[in-house]
């Protein structure tokens, strides 16, 4: 995968939200103690900054796979 691929998965939510979610699932499981709620909740924040920045797209349920 090149990296303009990554850089364009990385500008969609749902992936940034996942790839913390793994993160923190990983920080947890090495002993580490985090407050997932918190996190979350950061995160989020940050995603929605992102999209009214227009740096982040939030396309809902428009994908083509609904349709069928």
């Amino acid at each position: 995968m090149k990296m303009k691929e990554i850089l364009v998965k990385l500008t969609n939510t749902k992936t940034v939200l996942a790839i913390v979610s793994a993160l923190v699932v990983v920080i947890q499981t090495a002993g580490y103690s985090l407050d997932n709620d918190k996190v979350m909740l950061i995160v989020n924040s940050l995603c929605t900054i992102g999209i009214l920045l227009g740096i982040m797209n939030d396309r809902g349920m428009s994908s083509i796979n609904w349709n069928k």
